[in-house]
Parts: structure tokens; sequence; C-alpha cells
């Protein structure tokens, strides 16, 4: 299967929409990147990041 990987935004609205009351924030998602717990590609700033890592990290498996 392949990787589904997300802007940070994107994953947000994803974690959003599975739990609407969730208190991950953006920069949360960014520091994740950058300490390299998940698999990213960087874009100039942007960072592609694999969603199911991500999920999986957080304990919210789909």
């Amino acid at each position: 299967m392949a990787a589904r990987m997300r802007t940070i935004r994107d994953a947000l609205k994803e974690i959003k929409t599975i739990d609407k009351d969730s208190s991950v924030t953006y920069n949360f998602i960014k520091k994740v990147c950058e300490q390299g717990k998940i698999t990213i590609v960087r874009l100039n700033k942007k960072y592609l990041l694999n969603l199911d890592e991500l999920l999986k990290l957080l304990h919210m498996e789909v």
C-alpha cells in the first residue's frame, strides 16, 4: 500500500476529522517532523509527512 503523504495542514485536518476535540496543533506536528519521529519529505519550506505514521505515533490508527 502506498504511503499517504500529507502537508502538515492537511494532516491536521485529517486528525480533526477523526477527533474534533483533539489538542494536536500545527506546531506539534512540525516538531515531530523536525525530530525525525516520522517519515517526511521536505519541499523547500513545506513538509510532506506520512499520515499513517503520524496517526500511529498518536495512537489514532484508523
